[in-house]
């Protein structure tokens, strides 16, 4: 029997009450590392560049225009350092943001695939990132980076298996035609 009760906003569960897991400590370092590393190298080039008259620039408006770009990857170690997950009953959480705040939630029963992932800085760093897919759609979901590698292949196991016993349910109930 089908119902669709009304649900007041009062009675709505709190999303500050969500147990939030942080991402590893070194997640921040690796991607401050990764901006930094970028820019370095822009650096050079800008310099080689303008040294060689290629760029119509002086060294002092290099190194400004240098410093202005540099600042994003600056405001990677704290934007870096706020994100956060949580594995609920139902739901899968993601939450990052200092300036604009977001927070994802893909309903578990939702995923259809799941995959970790990580490039040659991440290895360095033993971390892996998680992505969550849901039906038909090519791009994740649902991505949680920074997570230690253990962690992430056992997050990875256990949705999984979650996702099958929930298709195991679902195979289970009986035909209503």
């Amino acid at each position: 029997m089908f119902t669709n009760h009304t649900v007041l906003p009062e009675e709505l569960p709190s999303i500050s009450e969500v147990p939030w897991q942080k991402l590893d400590p070194r997640y921040p370092r690796m991607v401050l590392l990764h901006g930094l590393g970028f820019w370095l190298a822009a650096g050079a080039v800008g310099l080689a560049l303008t040294l060689n008259a290629i760029l119509p620039l002086t060294l002092t408006g290099l190194a400004v225009l240098w410093s202005l770009l540099l600042i994003p990857s600056l405001m990677s170690w704290p934007a870096a350092r706020v994100k956060r997950y949580a594995i609920r009953e139902h739901d899968v959480l993601f939450h990052e943001g200092l300036l604009w705040k977001s927070t994802t939630v893909v309903p578990r029963n939702r995923i259809q695939h799941i995959e970790t992932e990580n490039g040659p800085l991440e290895r360095w760093y033993g971390l892996v990132t998680l992505k969550c897919y849901g039906a038909g759609g090519h791009q994740a979901d649902l991505v949680i980076p920074g997570l230690e590698q253990h962690l992430g292949q056992r997050l990875r196991q256990y949705l999984l298996n979650e996702a099958e016993d929930e298709e195991d349910r679902t195979a289970e109930l009986p035909d209503d035609n």
